[in-house]
């Protein structure tokens, strides 16, 4: 159960973006309501079910009891590719490195976002959750 409300607050979270602006030192915040990114021409949901199902609890981790939520960034460029995936908020070594792995391994299938009719790079941060299955 909470597994699938972190996963819808990421669902939420995830239409809203950083968009480099005109000015390459500026950084605007906005929602793109025009054309957001899509994964494998879907929804955000898509890549939360991609993610869910490739990705793996260490057995360090498992086995050591160490569960939590990691928040990483990454970008959708303007080409439609991910790249700079970076961990903003880690909870252990073992569950960083394979939320990176995880999120770096998807397929490279996006539709880049947007604005005025004019592809732009998007910048998410999202949850990668590691839930021990008896504590789900």
């Amino acid at each position: 159960m909470k597994t699938r409300i972190i996963l819808l607050l990421f669902l939420i979270l995830l239409p809203c973006g950083l968009i480099n602006a005109q000015e390459p030192d500026e950084i605007v915040t906005v929602c793109l309501k025009e054309t957001r990114p899509r994964f494998d021409g879907q929804d955000a949901s898509a890549f939360s079910k991609w993610i869910r199902e490739h990705q793996r609890y260490p057995r360090k981790a498992k086995k050591a009891g160490i569960e939590g939520k990691v928040i990483v960034s990454f970008k959708i460029t303007a080409e439609g590719k991910l790249t700079d995936v970076k961990v903003k908020k880690g909870v252990h070594p073992l569950l960083d490195k394979e939320a990176v792995r995880v999120i770096k391994s998807a397929p490279q299938k996006w539709e880049p976002g947007e604005r005025k009719g004019a592809p732009v790079d998007v910048t998410y941060s999202g949850l990668v959750v590691f839930t021990l299955p008896d504590k789900e």
